[in-house]
């Protein structure tokens, strides 16, 4: 079997995070129509954008397990993230792309704040049958007690640290990283490479956001350097651009940020 792509898809992109569960229809059909074209062993994610975070945020589950009372919470997210996950299958059924939902909750534990055990010999195999496992963000059961956020950035690098993955796409909604300036602005211009020489500059400027229940662009940041450190090349780059995806399934490593495998 080919080694597979994972692609991202972010919850900034492909819904509209400034009303609750409301998808970017247009933006999913059209992502779903450029992954149909390309015929290689592919794992594809994606966040839940108003779909998960305004409740996660709500009743801070991305802080911790607290109680009973945030159960009612979690309830609301797995179903609203089963319909999320039913909307971006519908459009690959459409464009006769064969998948299957993986869901975190199901084959992952975290330990802490860390991931812990996982199976993903599911995963594998759908690849060898040559369908696409489609899997979301997530809440995970901790090992001690109750639950966490995992978010699909997070189990993007968890694929490539555990199996052999050619490159990891990142889709959002900005270009890519931005630099942050002497003055604290952002440049205008994203930053092309994240390698070993500047990785710990490009963090410096990136504060970790209160309002997105993953990290913001330094969540991100984070695993993209996680893969690196294991080998594995990934982009971030913007989904809203209808040539990008496409591009770099192709291969192409001019689009968005490259972060470079240190290995």
């Amino acid at each position: 079997m080919q080694v597979p792509v994972v692609v991202k898809l972010g919850g900034s992109a492909i819904t509209d995070k400034s009303r609750i569960c409301t998808p970017r229809l247009d933006l999913i059909h059209r992502v779903a129509g450029e992954i149909a074209l390309y015929q290689r062993p592919l794992i594809l994610l994606h966040g839940g954008g108003s779909y998960a975070h305004p409740f996660a945020t709500k009743d801070l589950l991305m802080s911790g397990f607290k109680g009973a009372s945030q159960l009612r919470t979690a309830s609301e997210i797995e179903l609203n993230l089963d319909q999320l996950t039913r909307i971006i299958g519908v459009a690959l059924l459409l464009r006769q792309r064969a998948f299957v939902p993986v869901r975190p909750m199901s084959f992952m534990t975290l330990s802490g704040n860390s991931v812990g055990a996982c199976f993903l010999r599911p995963i594998t195999a759908l690849l060898e049958l040559g369908v696409i496992p489609l899997i979301h963000g997530d809440l995970a059961v901790r090992e001690r007690r109750g639950l966490g956020v995992v978010s699909a950035d997070r189990v993007a690098s968890m694929l490539g640290e555990k199996l052999e993955v050619s490159r990891v796409l990142f889709g959002c909604d900005v270009d890519g990283v931005y630099p942050l300036g002497l003055d604290g602005s952002r440049s205008p211009r994203i930053i092309k490479t994240i390698d070993k020489s500047n990785y710990s500059a490009v963090l410096n400027g990136l504060e970790r956001s209160t309002k997105d229940a993953t990290g913001g662009m330094r969540g991100k940041v984070l695993e993209a350097l996680r893969l690196a450190r294991h080998g594995v090349e990934s982009y971030i780059f913007n989904l809203n651009n209808p040539s990008n995806l496409k591009r770099l399934l192709d291969g192409s490593p001019a689009v968005g940020t490259r972060l470079v495998a240190w290995k």
